[in-house]
């Protein structure tokens, strides 16, 4: 599994820190849930790389149009 290191400003860190606590799981699990949510109500896991090299919207299409 790939690691990341992020920076978090300090206000962040604590929302995050306590919510894991509050919800007796790991900061890690927390914080990969947010970026699965956020990826899933954005259309991320739906993009893909295209070899025209450009930014338009139809080279973020997936095959099924989304």
């Amino acid at each position: 599994m790939p690691r990341l290191t992020i920076a978090l400003d300090e206000k962040d860190h604590l929302a995050l820190k306590l919510l894991s606590l509050r919800e007796n799981r790991r900061l890690n699990e927390v914080i990969d849930d947010a970026i699965k949510f956020y990826l899933s109500s954005t259309g991320g896991y739906g993009l893909r790389i295209s070899d025209m090299g450009t930014d338009s919207s139809d080279s973020a299409q997936t095959s099924d149009g989304e």
